[in-house]
């Protein structure tokens, strides 16, 4: 009994990896950013720590995805800035990041345009 739920435990936390994430493709230190926000979700305390690990992870691809391309200089198209926001708005409504992340991301993105 003691091995099935140990088994099921190790399936289900396996479930939520960032090891899908892939930060290769952004700018290394928008992506060392979203990894640092990645490790402080993680060390929240939380009731339900396999769905706090699923909002984590779902939190970090977003944020990758709102991160410029790696070795970008030029201003990205108006479209992917409009997905950034976007996608900065959810997290920032879902508690992922706080009011200054948002703000200090947001002027990052308007920037670039």
């Amino acid at each position: 009994m003691k091995n099935a739920l140990l088994l099921v435990a190790m399936l289900l936390a396996g479930c939520a990896s960032v090891s899908d994430i892939d930060t290769s493709k952004a700018d290394p230190d928008c992506a060392h950013s979203c990894t640092a926000n990645y490790s402080e979700c993680l060390g929240k305390f939380t009731l339900f720590p396999l769905m706090a690990q699923h909002q984590c992870t779902d939190a970090m691809q977003l944020c990758v995805q709102a991160c410029p391309a790696r070795g970008s200089v030029a201003a990205t198209p108006a479209l992917n800035s409009s997905q950034r926001l976007a996608n900065l708005d959810d997290l920032y409504k879902r508690g992922l990041i706080s009011k200054d992340e948002y703000d200090a991301k947001r002027a990052e993105v308007l920037k670039g345009l």
